[in-house]
This record gives C-alpha cells, structure tokens and sequence, in this order.
C-alpha cells in the first residue's frame, strides 16, 4: 500500500510498503557481492598474469584472450610430440626434408631397431626428438638420404621399414617378434 504524504512544497513523496524496501534490499546486497566476486576474479587473472598489474578491466580482458590462445597454441605442439596410445607410423616429405615418426610401446633394443631401419634404406639421421612417457615412446627422426633415390621409391621403402620396427621384426620379414612384458629401462 502507497501513501503519499504532502510536504511544504509542491513535491509530493511517496512512501513504499516494507515488502518493496525489503526486495529493494535485497537486490542491492545481491549486486554488491555479485561486483565482488568479479573484482576478485579479476584480481585473481591480474596475478596470474605477468606484468598485469594496472590495467583497466577490457584491457586485462583481451590480454587473458590473447594469453590463454598463446597456451593453446603450445599444448598443440606439446600434445604433438606426446606418445599416444596407439601404435602408428609415418613419413613426410614436404619441405624439401623428409621426417620419420614412430609411436609405439617402449622396449629395449628399440632405438637401434629404429637406426638399423634407416640404414637399411640409405638415410642417415640428421636430428632426433625422443618422448616417452608410462612406457610409451614417440620418435621423431629428421633423415637425409645418402644415395639419389626417387623420394616415392624412398618413402615407399622407409614406410616399411617403419612397419617392421612397429612389428618388432627386421626389415622385410613378416615374421612379428614376441614384446617383452617386463621393461627393464628405456633404450
């Protein structure tokens, strides 16, 4: 129920029943900690992020974009080089370089499995990037060829004797060789 009580002027005021006020009330305490909880999320991305102490609100905003694309963009390439569960193989020619990757269950004798594989096609490692993590091992081998093969004729020869260190037989036998179920260290 309004009440309107004159005063001296010719403003009137108006009085608002207690339920109203008490709503009123209650929105406001409402908004004030939802501000308080933005500022502390805030002051929370501002210590988290280098050289981000005085900065406006939008300004902090887009520096946190930018910020979380750049992780992004270095778990991709992380995630990369990361063993994953499956076994797989591969080989890419692009760039003038050819680059060999080998993702398999680690076992010993592995790397020089993998070494004899790319001798056994005339290539000669140039660089070598090695992962492996719970028993697990990604390998990463830039080549350089040593005779004048036709890359598709290399590639063709190297994609098998990629196959055959995945298998665990030597280049060019179809025979697989049993894994071994305990590891003893990496190799």
């Amino acid at each position: 129920m309004e009440t309107e009580i004159g005063n001296r002027g010719s403003s009137i005021l108006t009085m608002k029943p207690a339920a109203e006020i008490k709503a009123c009330k209650s929105h406001s305490e409402a908004e004030r900690r939802r501000r308080q909880r933005i500022n502390g999320h805030l002051a929370t991305l501002r210590s988290l992020l280098p050289s981000a102490t005085r900065m406006d609100k939008a300004t902090l905003l887009g520096e946190v974009v930018r910020h979380v694309r750049e992780l992004k963009g270095l778990v991709g390439d992380v995630a990369r080089d990361v063993p994953g569960e499956g076994d797989e193989f591969g080989v890419d020619d692009s760039e003038g370089s050819v680059r060999a990757w080998l993702c398999c269950a680690d076992r010993p004798g592995l790397m020089s499995e993998l070494s004899r594989a790319i001798g056994s096609v005339r290539a000669r490692a140039v660089r070598a990037e090695i992962a492996t993590i719970g028993g697990r091992t990604r390998s990463v081998v830039e080549l350089e060829m040593v005779g004048s093969d036709p890359v598709g004729p290399f590639r063709s020869k190297l994609q098998d004797a990629l196959r055959s260190v995945l298998l665990g037989s030597e280049p060019g036998s179809l025979v697989k060789r049993p894994r071994l179920s305990v590891r003893s260290g990496t190799s």
